[in-house]
Order: C-alpha cells, then sequence, then structure tokens
C-alpha cells in the first residue's frame, strides 16, 4: 500500500464511484426509453445496456483499486478520466441547453478526477533505489 495521503487516492475513488454510478443510471434511462418507444427493436437496447453495465462495472473495480490505494489501479483510472473528458465535449457540441449543461458537469468531474488522478503520481513518495 502507499505511504502518500489516502485522502488523494479516496477523493479519486470517489469520482470513479459518481461515474460508474451515472452510468448504471442511464442504463435505465435507456431501458426505460427502449420499453416506451415504439417500433423499436428491443434487442438493440438490451445489448447497449449489458455493454455499458460492463463498463460501470469495470470503472467500480477501478474505484475499489483506488480506495485501496492501489497503484495499478491508476493507469485505467487516467484512461477512464480521458473517455469521461471525450463524453463530455460529445455533449457539450450536442443540441440543447440541457445537453449542454450535462456535457459541462461531465467535464467537470472528468477534470477534477483527472486532476486527483494525476496527484497521486506527483505526490508518490521517492523510494530508495533498490
Amino acid at each position: 500500500m502507499s505511504t502518500q495521503p489516502i485522502g488523494l487516492w479516496r477523493g479519486a475513488a470517489g469520482i470513479a464511484a459518481i461515474e460508474a454510478a451515472g452510468l448504471v443510471v442511464y442504463c435505465i434511462a435507456l431501458a426505460v426509453a427502449a420499453l416506451n418507444s415504439q417500433g423499436a427493436t428491443v434487442s438493440a437496447p438490451i445489448v447497449e445496456i449489458i455493454i455499458y453495465l460492463i463498463f460501470a462495472a469495470g470503472i467500480g473495480l477501478i474505484a475499489r483499486g483506488m480506495a485501496a490505494a492501489r497503484s495499478a489501479a491508476r493507469p485505467p483510472y487516467l484512461l477512464t478520466q480521458v473517455f469521461v473528458l471525450i463524453i463530455a465535449y460529445t455533449l457539450f457540441v450536442g443540441d440543447g441547453s440541457t445537453v449542454k449543461a450535462f456535457g459541462v458537469g461531465i467535464g467537470i468531474l472528468g477534470i477534477v478526477g483527472m486532476a486527483f488522478g494525476v496527484m497521486t503520481i506527483i505526490k508518490e513518495p521517492d523510494r530508495e533505489p533498490s
């Protein structure tokens, strides 16, 4: 386990947990929309929901690794934050003020998450050569 301040790791874990929970909520919204749509095939949204739930589980595992201050969790955590920023940009350039607002919110979450991840690297204690 790392000897650096655990608060950075827990903050990063909290952000990843929020992202995983947000993805689960999005899956629920997709399921409700699929059930209420007329004439659409049900199999396509089900496959999409399953894929997103697998991503949410992966992000949850990353959050668990960050909460345990495992340095091996940092690379997937930082990669996840890059994807969060890409999603935020995609939403921000979309149509409608509500979509843009979600894009800004997700972008802020991604920037803060990236900052926490980078700080766990910067604040890494120096190790003596073996």
